[in-house]
């Protein structure tokens, strides 16, 4: 059995961008998570598209520390400034949701 990191916080944050604007989307968002790799207790983003819709933008996070997240994440200067671009490419704020793991299983 693997160990798994039972105290991470995964965080899924569903975004849709408006009507031809999901490649541009998905290029700020790119250049939001590179910066965004450099902060203390990031561990990974896995960044999602839904293939019937291109529109509909998914974003899977694993965080170390839940505290930070919902601090000092929240306030750095590329997420606000993310944040003012994507009112440009975005249908409206994105639907974020916060996880703990349970139990993983693989083949």
């Amino acid at each position: 059995m693997n160990s798994v990191n039972t105290s991470a916080l995964v965080v899924l944050v569903r975004y849709k961008a408006q009507a031809g604007k999901g490649e541009e989307s998905i290029l700020a968002l790119s250049r939001l998570i590179e910066k965004v790799r450099q902060e203390p207790h990031f561990i990974s983003i896995i960044l999602h598209r839904d293939p019937a819709d291109p529109s509909n933008i998914l974003l899977y996070e694993t965080w170390s520390d839940e505290n930070y997240y919902k601090g000092d994440h929240m306030k750095t200067t590329h997420l606000l400034a993310f944040m003012q671009e994507a009112r440009g490419l975005l249908a409206g704020p994105p639907e974020i949701s916060m996880w703990k793991v349970e139990q993983e299983f693989q083949s």
